[in-house]
């Protein structure tokens, strides 16, 4: 009678820890789902303050052509904006998130008073946090190294966005530069090197996508693609920079060239989130 009150008290309790094991995987999993379609809207909103970062340049810069596509840009951060008030409850547990809508609201009442340089720089600030933040996501719900102790191929995403930064600096500045104002030899010293960047780090990502089994038959066109551009845009660079006197293109041509570049690289960021798998790996649930 007394044992098998034991083995049954035992088996009760292996039943109810099995129990809490799957609600809590369950959670995890509802947790990392919510966390890519985070990741998906700052990704977007990236993209738009980058754009709207080198359509400010521009502008400062003399290139007053681009003032319809910097409006348009400035309705599309503060619709993703917007978006994300319904994220903001699990946003808050990340500290560089803090600081995006402040810095945002900043650059806005600064556009017409600062100098061309400062509300670059802004820029540059904001888009540092937007990275930070959803570096911080992505750690938090495994979704670069997935499960592993070093990033996997799909986690590449996470690589390739920061090297969007790169793309989208020298578009600011390269759109500046050809826009007269700003065809200095500072500039022109910054240009070159972010094209150095650009060559030694941009094209590592896209060659590891490419040379995995897996992923190379599904990916391998964007793949090629986006390298293309990048080479492109480092012909464009290199064109602005031939000559300190004289730009080599007009500056809103060189902004669609680099446009063209960080597309490629967003395309393939959205190939392989798709990608990511949608339930935590074992070993690395994380409910914290």
């Amino acid at each position: 009678m007394v044992w098998g009150l034991l083995i049954a008290l035992i088996l009760l309790g292996v039943l109810l820890e099995r129990l809490g094991h799957r609600r809590r995987f369950a959670q995890a999993n509802l947790a990392r789902q919510r966390a890519l379609e985070q990741i998906r809207l700052l990704r977007l909103l990236l993209e738009q303050v980058q754009r709207h970062r080198g359509l400010c340049f521009g502008i400062m810069s003399g290139e007053v052509s681009l003032e319809s596509q910097r409006s348009t840009a400035h309705l599309n951060v503060e619709e993703l904006l917007l978006s994300l008030e319904d994220h903001e409850a699990t946003l808050f547990w990340y500290a560089p998130w803090h600081a995006v809508l402040p810095m945002w609201r900043d650059i806005e009442q600064r556009l017409q008073s600062d100098s061309p340089e400062a509300v670059l720089k802004r820029h540059h600030r904001l888009v540092e946090s937007l990275l930070d933040t959803i570096e911080a996501i992505a750690d938090k719900h495994d979704l670069v190294c997935l499960g592993r102790l070093a990033p996997q191929p799909l986690g590449l995403w996470l690589e390739l966005l920061k090297n969007t930064e790169l793309l989208g600096r020298a578009r600011a500045v390269g759109t500046g530069i050809a826009a007269r104002r700003q065809n200095t030899v500072l500039q022109h010293d910054e240009l070159r090197k972010l094209r150095e960047q650009i060559n030694d780090r941009a094209y590592l990502a896209p060659v590891k996508l490419n040379a995995d089994p897996e992923l190379n038959p599904h990916i391998s066109q964007a793949v090629r693609a986006a390298e293309d551009c990048l080479d492109e845009l480092i012909n464009g660079i290199d064109s602005l920079l031939a000559n300190l006197l004289e730009p080599g293109m007009p500056s809103n041509r060189f902004f669609q060239l680099a446009s063209r570049a960080i597309a490629a690289q967003m395309m393939l960021i959205d190939m392989l989130l798709d990608r990511l798998p949608r339930e935590a790996q074992p070993g690395s649930l994380r409910l914290d």
